[in-house]
């Protein structure tokens, strides 16, 4: 028995060999929470309509991930979601967003970066998408990524200096897509969640700061 354990421990392909790799970590470390600075910047407004907000995620000192802008009722939603901010903070961030480039920023703790962005970019009922628009004065046309609920309006003006009006639309299959960060948005992602049970956004609420 010892000799066939030597011969076992000898054999090479039982050897630990030095290949100068880290050891991963265990499951649970890779998964421990991670808190991500939730930067919100109000952007200048059209005639009498205030402008959108813009959203960007920081965290472990990287560059500052853009996911995109919303309308205030998209970004009501998204803090009000999991409750995982009081109510004296979400009063402190619509107050600092009430002006023309205010700015405000949350911190939640998330699994992972991706995770965090997901939730953000892809928030059900408000998903950043793109809507498109034409020009009434010039008669341009193009498309703008927005979040906002389906039915609200926002106001964009266009290069010939025309003020227009749009309508989030209902979610049409034209309107499945792949954002910049790989992630399915529209109407696919719906039903990609029904058939593989994948959850949108985070399969436990952000802990609260």
């Amino acid at each position: 028995m010892e000799q066939a354990l030597s011969r076992a421990l000898a054999d090479p392909r039982y050897a630990m060999k030095d290949s100068g790799r880290h050891t991963p970590p265990p499951r649970d470390a890779m998964n421990a929470p991670q808190t991500f600075a939730i930067a919100m910047s109000r952007l200048p407004g059209v005639d009498n309509a205030p402008g959108l907000i813009l959203l960007t995620v920081d965290g472990s000192g990287g560059t500052p991930k853009r996911v995109g802008t919303v309308t205030d009722a998209a970004l009501r939603g998204r803090l009000a979601h999991f409750d995982a901010h009081r109510a004296n903070e979400i009063a402190a961030v619509r107050q600092a967003l009430a002006i023309e480039r205010g700015v405000a920023t949350v911190y939640e703790s998330w699994p992972g970066l991706a995770r965090c962005l997901q939730f953000w970019h892809g928030f059900t009922g408000s998903q950043i998408r793109p809507i498109e628009w034409t020009c009434e004065k010039c008669g341009a046309s193009g498309s703008v990524e927005i979040g906002g609920s389906v039915g609200e309006s926002v106001v964009r003006r266009c290069a010939c200096g025309q003020a227009n009006r749009m309508t989030v639309p209902k979610y049409m299959p034209s309107q499945d897509h792949i954002s910049p960060r790989g992630m399915l948005t529209g109407p696919a992602r719906t039903e990609s969640r029904k058939a593989k049970k994948i959850l949108v956004g985070p399969r436990w609420k952000p802990t609260r700061h």
